[in-house]
């Protein structure tokens, strides 16, 4: 079990023995040997569970803190009420999405719409789809490329809602393949390699232009260790945080009819994609660059004295803004860590 420290009000995630739970902090018990939690939901199926609960250090296979407000200042006071437990917070054991985010998501895969059939609920969902510019797709059964045996379900996800087409019953639709292929729209995917390779040969359907999830995780780590194929559920544990046990990895998408954690297990696959796609981009790709704004922007500020503005002001050339740094793609040795050294954070990709 991580050693963190705990205080009255957090919300944490316990990993357990083959489950997730997430619940408000209401009591710690003497030296940690116990945790007990009110309004807990299971983090895997969202659905929330009765009363307080108390989880025990023996069942507790890890902890990570999910919201942690103003920590600092209510930890003196609750150690002297005897309610605080181990030692100190540390990065790999704060998960890197908000508790409003996590549940934002977790509410959309359980309010996904599954269509499996060109109706009117098909339809609405094309309208709606063809109105958005950015789209994170996803597909099921996929792993051998165009020799998979029978490419299951295509997952198209918005900031706003899921959908889950079944494309062993319908195939990809006309209306699908410009969804996926309009360069109006930029979507989301992760190892772009298979999904283009299957609907090229599968589907006669193309794949346009994609941010993808693993060349943005090999294009940013110079470890070369780290530069390997990971799957989505991998990345996930590593940038954001979340539990390894978080997805069902047994779950079969080829039985049919399919039931409900069949559905909700593919939404969830294309569910976090924007989250990533957003952390990559502003928390790694361009961190040089905001922090050679952030610097920029106190360039000026940092004068106590007026008649020093004035100086800076009345200059012919803007020295602050000459100073900024070209920008580079960020490349980290490692992307979990804290701050690093300006200069040796970043390459320029040849």
């Amino acid at each position: 079990m991580d050693k963190i420290e705990l205080t009255k009000g957090q919300t944490v995630l316990l990993e357990l023995e083959g489950e997730c739970v997430i619940g408000e902090v209401l009591h710690i018990g003497s030296k940690g040997s116990f945790i007990r939690l009110k309004n807990v939901r299971d983090f895997q199926s969202n659905n929330p569970i009765a009363g307080n609960q108390d989880y025990y250090k023996s069942e507790i296979r890890n902890i990570k803190v999910v919201e942690d407000f103003d920590t600092a200042s209510q930890v003196g006071e609750e150690s002297r009420a005897g309610n605080s437990v181990v030692s100190s917070v540390c990065p790999e054991s704060v998960i890197r999405i908000n508790l409003e985010d996590v549940q934002e998501i977790n509410d959309k895969i359980d309010d996904h719409i599954f269509i499996h059939q060109t109706d009117a609920k098909y339809h609405d969902a094309i309208r709606y789809l063809k109105t958005q510019k950015h789209l994170a797709v996803a597909m099921e059964e996929i792993a051998g490329g165009r020799h998979a045996s029978s490419p299951s379900l295509l997952s198209i996800a918005t900031p706003e809602q899921i959908y889950v087409f079944d494309i062993m019953w319908m195939g990809i639709t006309n209306d699908m393949k410009v969804l996926l292929a309009s360069p109006k729209i930029r979507r989301i995917v992760h190892n772009a390699r298979l999904i283009g390779d299957v609907l090229k040969h599968r589907y006669g359907a193309p794949l346009g232009r994609c941010f993808d999830i693993l060349v943005a995780h090999i294009s940013t780590v110079s470890n070369y260790d780290e530069q390997r194929e990971m799957s989505v559920h991998e990345c996930l544990a590593k940038y954001l945080n979340l539990p390894n046990n978080f997805f069902d990895s047994s779950i079969n998408f080829k039985n049919r009819p399919l039931n409900e954690g069949q559905r909700k297990a593919a939404a969830k696959n294309v569910a976090f994609l924007h989250t990533l796609e957003d952390h990559f981009i502003h928390e790694v790709m361009l961190e040089p660059f905001y922090r050679s704004s952030e610097r920029y922007g106190a360039s000026l500020a940092r004068y106590d004295e007026h008649v020093d503005s004035i100086i800076q002001l009345s200059k012919p050339r803007n020295e602050d803004l000459h100073d900024v740094e070209r920008f580079q793609l960020n490349i980290r040795n490692d992307v979990t860590g804290g701050d690093d050294d300006e200069g040796d954070s970043s390459t320029v990709l040849s």
